[in-house]
């Protein structure tokens, strides 16, 4: 389900990242690294449980790192 969200959320944002440019998609990458981290974390913590409390925090991290790329782009985008 997180992963579809970040693919919507990729097509609903994409008409500003045309106008922004290449590095306009970091805030996908940092989202869908942080889907993929999550994901991870649940299913590499069934088996090794410290390498699953691990990921969570990469994936809190990529969050962290989501929302502030997320904020300079919108700012970025409102001045153009």
């Amino acid at each position: 389900m997180a992963l579809i969200i970040s693919i919507i959320y990729i097509g609903v944002t994409f008409s500003f990242r045309k106008q922004l440019g290449w590095w306009a998609f970091i805030d996908c990458f940092a989202l869908f690294m942080t889907v993929f981290s999550y994901l991870m974390s649940i299913l590499i913590g069934k088996m090794i449980p410290h390498s699953g409390k691990i990921l969570a925090q990469i994936a809190l991290i990529f969050g962290i790192l989501f929302v502030i790329s997320l904020i300079a782009e919108y700012i970025v985008y409102s001045f153009l």
